[in-house]
Parts: structure tokens; C-alpha cells; sequence
């Protein structure tokens, strides 16, 4: 029975019956050295993981499955000059994640307005009725940085393969802006 995440595992050791002798090329045989290299392989795994987690996780499993974070990020650049409005590009999200923070950070003080717009790759592209912002997209008012945690009424899953599009709805004096969006890894 599994020891694991609770102590690294012991495996007992095993020997081949008398007169076996190891042959690696007897391909529906199996071995005492067969057996106890996947061990080893066991043991190597869990001591690399170890029996505590790293971190703010309850245990192991915890720790591989949640709390995965990664950072979505698009840049939107107005080649020196104020942004314009409209789309400005699509980015693929090939994992499943939620999102869980959008941040704005501009070059100079200045206002913009972003929509964020999600589909999926056989709708692509998106439009204006795929947003995910529910009405209260990132905003700059004034401002040079913008990060919001909160996300009323967002949109907040992302499925494998779906397509953000990023639309600015009004700018003034940005001419360039980073919009990070902070996602955690969902199975």
C-alpha cells in the first residue's frame, strides 16, 4: 500500500526465483531488476517532491494540482504616437485557467478604456458580444498604472485553445500600455 505523500517510499528488496538469470532482451519477462528500477524511479520522484510542500499548500497533491499561476500579457503600442481606438490584436490561451487579476500599466499618465473579448478558435474571430469584462473593463482615468483584483461581473474561466481579442474603446495621451492578466492553472 502507498506510503506517499505521508514518507518517502521503502520498497522491499526483491531477488529473481533460483536459476533466473536477468536477460533484458526477454521482452514478456518480467524481472527482479525490471521491478526494482521502477522503485527506484518511485523513490527518486517523491524525494524530489518531498513530503512537505512548498509553500501555502496542504499537501502535495495541493501543491501540484492549484495554485499554478502565469501571466497573460499584451502589449498595445501606438509607435510613439496616441493609441487609436479599435482591436488591437488576439492572443491563443492553450491551458485552462481563471483569471484572477488584470493590471494596466501605461507609458505616461493618461486615460484608456480596454474590452477584453474571448471565443473560441472555430468562432474566431471575436467580437464586441464575446466580452468578458461584464461592463467594467480596465481602465487608466487619469493614471499611468490600474490593477483590479475584484472583477465584478467578469468572465473569469479560459478554456484550452479560446481567443482573447483586446479592443480599445477610448484612450487619451497613452501611447503605449501593458495589460497583464494574472490566471491560475485549472484541471
Amino acid at each position: 500500500m502507498a506510503s506517499y505523500p505521508n514518507s518517502i517510499y521503502s520498497p522491499r528488496e526483491k531477488e529473481n526465483r533460483s536459476g533466473v538469470e536477468y536477460d533484458p532482451d526477454k521482452k514478456t519477462v518480467i524481472f527482479a531488476e525490471d521491478v526494482s528500477y521502477d522503485d527506484d524511479e518511485i523513490v527518486a520522484i517523491e524525494t524530489e517532491l518531498g513530503t512537505l510542500p512548498k509553500g501555502d499548500f496542504t499537501d502535495v497533491k495541493d501543491r501540484l494540482t492549484k495554485g499554478i499561476t502565469r501571466c497573460l500579457t499584451f502589449v498595445i503600442d501606438g509607435g510613439g504616437s496616441e493609441i487609436t481606438t479599435g482591436e488591437k490584436g488576439h492572443l491563443e490561451i492553450p491551458f485552462k485557467c481563471e483569471i484572477e487579476r488584470v493590471t494596466l500599466l501605461a507609458d505616461v499618465s493618461g486615460s484608456i478604456v480596454i474590452d477584453i473579448w474571448k471565443d473560441t478558435y472555430a468562432n474566431f474571430p471575436p467580437t464586441d458580444a464575446d466580452t468578458i469584462c461584464g461592463g467594467n473593463e480596465p481602465e487608466l482615468d487619469g493614471a499611468q498604472k490600474y490593477q483590479d483584483a475584484t472583477l465584478t461581473d467578469w468572465t473569469k474561466s479560459i478554456a484550452a485553445g479560446d481567443i482573447l481579442a483586446f479592443n480599445v474603446d477610448s484612450v487619451a495621451t497613452v501611447t503605449r500600455v501593458t495589460i497583464s492578466l494574472k490566471v491560475k492553472l485549472v484541471t
